[in-house]
């Protein structure tokens, strides 16, 4: 069956992707700030610019939610109308004009969008794992991450050129990524579970017997007796704090700082670190194999030191050609932080408590691209407007963040060695 689902899937999140294009964090920003840059102050525009960078990252505050809807529910029936909903949102988007009510418009609809799509992934994690069994799940999840990824690179491309080409062209490209959902809808709705009667029967009595399994009480109380997690999460938020402020702050910077055209600034923020995420992602899927994610992230961390700190130079130098390689570094960052996020706790939890760790994880993300990419955009903010002509010194925020966290990761890695070293 398994072989037999395999070109359906890969067509329904095929069209996906092509929608998801529209959502992607940095094609927002770039929009956000050279197509509203006049109905609103400059703060105002750059905290709107935060707010859609970040979406992609805290939308994962919904994940838990989703995550209880679909306890004994139709799986296939729930993710399809996610996918209409995602259609729904980009035909919306369309539609306000170049005013301050139309950026809140754009930019509360790109939220529940990405909130939407939150659910999708949350909720196909469950149906992958009774469709394919261990030794095809790998295999599947890879060839559409990859095909995923190239897709909304490309298609993030796309929409950067026509905006060159025409002001308001990406109203027209949005709706044929619009269209492209309902078509994936479309598509899934047809798809099968195997054993779908019994996997909710399975859920209803889960659920009735441990009620508490999404609880964020119940997930805290992991994170406070799992000593090793609880430091690991605390890396995270340094490392990933810094990470996650690059986005809004680089659209910010080039527009400020560089007379660049808008496909440029789509290519270096969206489609380049995008396409070296799927060429890499295999090569770190290696280095992955038989190490710790301490081990792990204590090599992978410094290529976001290297990225950010790439970026930095360009900005304070004001060499815009250094933004290329930044862009690749970046996205090589990317490949490897994909794989370490989805699998690092992995290293700490067992089967049956496994979900609430990727919950603290989940939340934790959440929380830190709802905050983080803002207090990004007003570091810049401050220290433009106190200095000006000097913002572009902000940069070193994020890359010290990342450069702590990298160090706080070796630390770790250090440390579990020489502890593995006692007790043998």
């Amino acid at each position: 069956m398994a072989a037999a689902l395999v070109p359906r899937e890969l067509l329904s999140w095929s069209m996906t992707a092509l929608a998801l294009g529209a959502l992607e964090g940095g094609l927002l920003g770039v929009i956000v700030k050279n197509q509203f840059a006049d109905v609103a102050g400059t703060t105002a525009v750059n905290l709107a610019v935060a707010v859609v960078a970040g979406a992609p990252a805290f939308a994962n505050l919904a994940s838990s939610v989703f995550a209880a809807r679909a306890m004994g529910r139709d799986k296939i029936a729930l993710m399809s109308r996610l996918m209409q909903f995602i259609g729904l949102c980009l035909i919306v988007m369309v539609l306000p004009g170049k005013s301050a009510p139309g950026l809140v418009i754009f930019c509360a609809t790109a939220v529940l969008g990405r909130m939407a799509w939150s659910g999708i992934i949350t909720i196909r994690a469950a149906v992958w794992r009774v469709n394919y069994e261990r030794q095809w799940r790998g295999r599947v999840t890879a060839r559409i991450v990859q095909l995923a990824g190239l897709l909304i690179a490309l298609f993030s491309a796309l929409v950067g050129h026509f905006l060159d080409w025409r002001e308001d062209a990406y109203r027209w490209v949005f709706l044929v990524a619009a269209g492209c959902a309902f078509l994936a809808a479309h598509f899934y709705s047809k798809t099968r579970v195997r054993r779908h009667r019994q996997l909710l029967a399975a859920e209803h009595a889960e659920h009735a017997r441990e009620g508490r399994q999404f609880s964020i009480g119940a997930a805290l109380s992991i994170f406070r007796r799992d000593v090793d997690f609880r430091r690991y999460m605390g890396g995270m938020m340094i490392f990933g704090s810094g990470n996650l402020m690059v986005t809004a702050m680089l659209v910010i910077m080039i527009n400020d700082y560089f007379s660049m055209k808008q496909l440029e600034q789509v290519m270096i923020i969206a489609s380049i670190p995008l396409l070296l995420l799927c060429l890499t992602i295999t090569s770190w899927a290696r280095l992955l194999e038989g190490r710790h994610i301490f081990a792990y992230r204590a090599l992978q961390s410094w290529t976001f030191v290297a990225a950010i700190g790439t970026f930095a130079v360009a900005m304070i130098t004001q060499l815009p050609w250094l933004l290329w390689p930044g862009a690749i570094l970046l996205g090589t960052a990317f490949g490897g932080g994909h794989l370490g996020w989805n699998l690092g706790h992995n290293d700490f939890s067992s089967d049956a408590n496994a979900s609430m760790y990727m919950t603290i994880h989940v939340t934790l993300t959440g929380i830190r691209g709802l905050l983080m990419p803002v207090i990004g955009v007003l570091v810049y903010q401050r220290l433009e407007g106190t200095f000006p002509g000097q913002g572009v010194w902000a940069m070193l925020f994020p890359f010290s963040l990342s450069f702590l966290g990298s160090c706080w990761f070796v630390w770790l890695h250090v440390q579990r060695r020489n502890d593995s070293g006692r007790h043998l």
